[in-house]
């Protein structure tokens, strides 16, 4: 029954209505009650208290017992209740109506009256209902003659008045809770629907998402909170999504990187096979073999350094160390290649020695891959020249190393950091490496918690700029 969060929510909230609304009832109702009979025990203290003066006048001779009488009569008209005037020894001689006139004459001693004569005004509820056949409201009041209390005029109103009234207040109280309560409710469904739709929605495109079907989305459209999770929701399936075609083609990229070494080095082994084969081919096959063996061996070593890096267990060794020095250390790595090309190297140090705090020997990768990039690539103009420099800027040693060669499209220079990623695809086959250099550049400077960008056009070659921290 309550296998749901819609089922939960809408019970919890109905009950949590229903008793409010029944304790708000409740007490509306009794105030109500409280109310109408403070406001005719009021009234019955009015006038009764206006009665003294014609008691007074009464006693004195001043007046009529008719003149009494019809101004007790006209109080039980207006307020519809019965009145006696009772003197000190507690007999009643005076009464509001005929029917009450068998009273005349006898006495009352109740703890009203005795009360009453020590000069405090009483009300209670049902002490005469035997003698008024029903529940009544009673109010007695002294009446002072020269500062003593001489005569009490005690008042008798129904209370099945007060009740009707009452029952009409209570009606109408009901009817409207009960209006408001199915109203609250039919907001409760609406406003639960909305929570725990999306819920559901979201439940169902988990499910396919988990099942493999990436594409799925969230079609909820609001501007609260359950919209922002929605949207959320979308963005992280959108995020899972491209991982997954991440996923997917660095599976078959490096599936194809690891076949096609394999396939030559298999192809070069059975070639060794052959009997007849002459001592030369022998030892250029042997050199191929030897070749894409090594370049499988550093395709391998590339693939689990990005693996290590990528999975947060790749731990900095930091240090202090000369990062001029470290460049020029890496250019003579690269002398034969450099001379090969005919390439030259303007170096441009605005600061030597500049300190540096890192990882030497991951920094150094980082030069090594950025500079191995810019040779591999270098176009065949008359000017070709790799300028390398640093510079100190906003408490960051800034290291540049830019190429004139071919340069980058500007469509493809967001994709140069990808795995596998080989900008000049015309000659990708020719060109040796992994795919990989850039990508592990990327997560190295990622490590250092500091910034690497690429500034390139077509024709005019690729700068590479990174940030270190001083030390």
């Amino acid at each position: 029954m309550f296998n749901t969060v819609f089922k939960k929510m809408t019970i919890v909230y109905f009950i949590v209505i229903l008793v409010t609304f029944m304790i708000l009832g409740f007490s509306l109702i009794k105030v109500f009650e409280n109310y109408y009979f403070e406001s005719r025990t009021q009234a019955l203290i009015d006038e009764g208290q206006k009665l003294n003066s014609t008691i007074i006048d009464y006693l004195n001779n001043k007046v009529s017992y008719e003149r009494l009488y019809i101004t007790l009569q006209s109080i039980e008209r207006f307020l519809n209740s019965k009145t006696w005037v009772i003197d000190k020894k507690g007999i009643i001689y005076g009464v509001s109506s005929e029917s009450e006139e068998k009273w005349i004459g006898k006495q009352v001693s109740t703890n009203d009256v005795i009360e009453v004569f020590e000069g405090n005004i009483v009300t209670n509820r049902g002490e005469y209902d035997e003698v008024f056949g029903g529940p009544v409201l009673t109010v007695g009041i002294p009446i002072f003659i020269n500062g003593k209390v001489q005569n009490a005029v005690f008042m008798h109103s129904p209370i099945y008045e007060i009740n009707e009234a009452l029952n009409e207040v209570s009606e109408l109280t009901i009817t409207t809770l009960a209006i408001s309560l199915i109203i609250a409710s039919l907001l409760i469904y609406y406003t639960t629907q909305r929570i725990t739709k999306p819920l559901t929605e979201i439940t169902k495109i988990t499910k396919q998402i988990a099942s493999g079907e990436f594409h799925k989305r969230l079609d909820i459209k609001s501007s609260d909170e359950i919209g922002e999770l929605c949207l959320s929701f979308n963005n992280m399936a959108r995020e899972i999504e491209k991982i997954e075609q991440t996923r997917k083609g660095f599976i078959a990229d490096a599936s194809h990187e690891l076949r096609s070494p394999l396939t030559l080095i298999k192809g070069y082994v059975k070639g060794l096979m052959d009997t007849e084969l002459s001592e030369s081919k022998r030892k250029k096959y042997i050199n191929i073999i030897y070749e894409e063996t090594d370049r499988l061996s550093e395709l391998i070593s590339n693939l689990l350094d990005l693996s290590r890096m990528e999975s947060g267990k790749y731990y900095l060794e930091l240090e202090t160390f000369n990062i001029n020095e470290l460049l020029r250390r890496s250019i003579i790595k690269f002398t034969n290649n450099l001379e090969e090309k005919n390439i030259n190297v303007d170096v441009n140090f605005s600061k030597d020695p500049l300190m540096v705090l890192g990882e030497k020997d991951s920094i150094s990768q980082v030069v090594y891959n950025i500079i191995d990039n810019a040779i591999k690539f270098m176009n065949a103009s008359d000017t070709r020249k790799l300028i390398i420099g640093t510079i100190v800027e906003d408490e960051k040693a800034i290291v540049y190393i830019k190429d004139t060669g071919a340069g980058i499209p500007q469509e493809e220079i967001s994709n140069i950091w990808t795995r596998f990623y080989k900008g000049d695809k015309s000659r990708s086959r020719q060109i040796k490496g992994t795919g990989l250099g850039l990508s592990i550049v990327k997560e190295i400077i990622k490590a250092h918690n500091q910034n690497i960008w690429v500034e390139s056009q077509v024709g005019d070659g690729t700068k590479f700029t990174f940030t270190l921290e001083l030390s």
